[in-house]
């Protein structure tokens, strides 16, 4: 205590506290700069750990794999059958994107289900008059007492619109394969959905609220996508980013790569190009860093693969794409991996528990742990909270003038929740290119409101200073709420949304008016949510968005897998932008004028 009481008295000699109050928007620009030095540093050497199995009962790869070449002939077989569904524009032109069904899904659906009967498989259909109907069957183990499963999931249209006649024609021999081993001590469900994104979500929803035929709880789920009617791929890809931040186990995604290795294929994660597969520097495992952050930031908003459809409900799963068509590895060489997955969970006697549920991969063999990359996105919480108190002490006014104005900055902050509220659900009810361009449109007409106040003063500056200390406090407590569950989309709206601090009052006395007008209008343009995403897309997600495409992706991503990506967006950050904006809406200060904080406290001292 005494040593306490000396180090206070010290400070208070020296004046350490007005000092640090004076310069709190460089400490909050410092500390936000930390906030990524601190991610930067995590790709070097000594600062990530070596992948590693933590449950050994796992045991990927330790047992002899059966599925050889002896079943290519009856994968090609199914697949020839499935391709007759199909139907080519012209012979000159046979490829799957441009070809069309020429049968329904019952049809085809009942010709799968009489294969799958054909091996014991229980199977049934889920009715959906919206996503479609689902087909699914049921092996039974013959060592288990049906309280666990392992689900192989085959959508028809992959992520990228196409026909899965290979990975449908390989689910449907996979399960021939299965139901003749008698080692199966879990329950195997096999499902073909339409597609990998709504009908299959509204499946695994049904399947744990009103399906009758069930095979008990889901431990783990595999997607299988190989588009195209080729026996041969050169490498694979693994998706394993789940809905709202969720990720699988980290053992699961460690046996995928392991198996997929021992079988002699390479593994990308991220849609790395093939050519980038074998180089491990500094660069190489900071872009799989940052590549990691920004799909886990739009999971679900962006191309839906498939293993997103079971977040929510603790099952472990990834998708297993074959990419290329012009490589030496065969289509039952592809069936080897789901095949040693499912040997290697079942072993295990409880759920996954062991490894890792929150952790960055930097490679396919390293990662960086929680403890690791959290506190940068703490510190960038930390960075708002010192912009709010910057609001608070450095202005001409003391803090005695803080509670009476406090209600006003207190139901201006209500009524930016009520308006992002308004448009967050207007826009999921109905979301069209028109309504998309007059959201984009109304938020740059906003910014003509801070120009037009100058020439119509109506909002005192105390006022103005608490609107935007308590719209920086409350943007704090989201990133300090989020950065849990979603560390990479808390980080990034962070990031995106910092320039909104730079934002400072303009005076009708001010000798500088024009140019603060530009610096202030600036700081709101870029650090708007929606022209943010709107540049963020544009620049690194061209592929995949085209103009205003991002905004029906975000309400879909709402009410078909239920993203909080959308509502994260309205009611986080856009209040603290509309409360930003009010903020320098100020030409008139209040009659009454006191010394401010700093000066209080030097004055005091001396």
């Amino acid at each position: 205590m005494g040593l306490f009481e000396t180090v206070q008295r010290r400070a208070s000699q020296m004046g350490l506290l007005p000092k640090a109050i004076r310069f709190l928007p460089i400490l909050s620009m410092i500390t936000a700069l930390v906030s990524i030095v601190l991610i930067v540093i995590l790709p070097m050497d000594g600062q990530y750990r070596r992948t590693y199995i933590s449950e050994n009962a796992l045991m990927p790869s330790q047992a002899y794999s059966y599925f050889r070449e002896s079943e290519w002939n009856l994968v090609r077989g199914y697949r020839r059958q499935l391709e007759t569904f199909i139907k080519y524009p012209n012979d000159m032109d046979k490829t799957i994107e441009t070809a069309y069904e020429v049968v329904t899904a019952q049809e085809r659906f009942a010709t799968i289900e009489s294969w799958l009967q054909e091996f014991g498989v229980k199977t049934a259909t889920y009715h959906n008059n919206v996503t479609g109907d689902t087909l699914y069957g049921v092996l039974h183990a013959p060592r288990g007492d049906g309280t666990e499963a392992m689900v192989l999931c085959m959508p028809w249209h992959n992520g990228d619109g196409n026909f899965n006649i290979g990975g449908t024609a390989l689910g449907i021999d996979l399960a021939r394969y299965f139901s003749r081993w008698p080692i199966w001590s879990k329950n195997i469900i096999v499902v073909f959905s339409e597609n990998p994104k709504q009908a299959l979500r509204s499946w695994v929803e049904a399947y744990h609220t009103s399906l009758d035929l069930t095979g008990g709880s889901l431990e783990s789920a595999i997607v299988l996508d190989f588009a195209g009617t080729n026996d041969f791929f050169e490498y694979t890809e693994i998706y394993y980013n789940g809905l709202n931040g969720e990720l699988p186990n980290l053992d699961l995604v460690n046996i995928a790569v392991s198996i997929t290795e021992h079988e002699g294929m390479k593994v990308s994660l991220h849609n790395l190009p093939k050519n980038e597969l074998d180089i491990n520097n500094y660069w190489s495992r900071l872009k799989l860093l940052l590549l990691g952050i920004k799909d886990a930031s739009l999971a679900g908003v962006k191309k839906v693969h498939g293993n997103e459809a079971f977040s929510g409900w603790r099952i472990q799963a990834v998708t297993l794409k074959a990419c290329g068509t012009s490589g030496n590895i065969d289509i039952t060489t592809f069936g080897r991996i789901p095949e040693a997955m499912f040997r290697s969970v079942n072993n295990l006697l409880e759920k996954f528990h062991q490894s890792f549920f929150f952790y960055l991969l930097l490679t396919t063999k390293n990662f960086v742990s929680i403890s690791s990359y959290l506190p940068s996105a703490v510190l960038l919480s930390i960075a708002y909270a010192l912009s709010s108190l910057n609001s608070i002490f450095n202005t001409n006014y003391s803090l005695n003038s803080y509670l009476p104005y406090s209600a006003i900055a207190g139901i201006t902050w209500l009524v930016g929740l009520l308006v992002s509220f308004v448009v967050s659900h207007v826009f999921i009810y109905s979301t069209s290119k028109l309504n998309c361009t007059l959201l984009v449109a109304a938020n740059l007409i906003i910014l003509l409101i801070p120009l037009v106040s100058l020439r119509t003063p109506f909002i005192k500056e105390p006022i103005t200073q608490r609107i935007r200390s308590l719209g920086f406090l409350y943007f704090s407590l989201c990133l300090t709420s989020l950065l849990m569950l979603n560390f990479s989309f808390a980080f990034s709206i962070g990031l995106l949304a910092f320039p909104m601090t730079f934002v400072r009052n303009i005076k009708t006395h001010d000798k500088s008016i024009a140019k603060l007008q530009i610096k202030n209008t600036l700081c709101l343009l870029v650090s708007n949510p929606f022209v943010s995403l709107l540049l963020v897309t544009h620049i690194w997600e061209s592929k995949n968005f085209n103009g205003l495409d991002i905004f029906p992706a975000l309400t879909s991503a709402w009410n078909d897998l239920n993203c909080w990506t959308w509502f994260v967006l309205c009611m986080c950050w856009l209040p603290v932008w509309l409360l930003t904006v009010a903020s320098t809406m100020v030409t008139v200060p209040v009659p009454v004028i006191t010394d401010n904080f700093s000066d209080q406290e030097t004055k005091k001292n001396n």
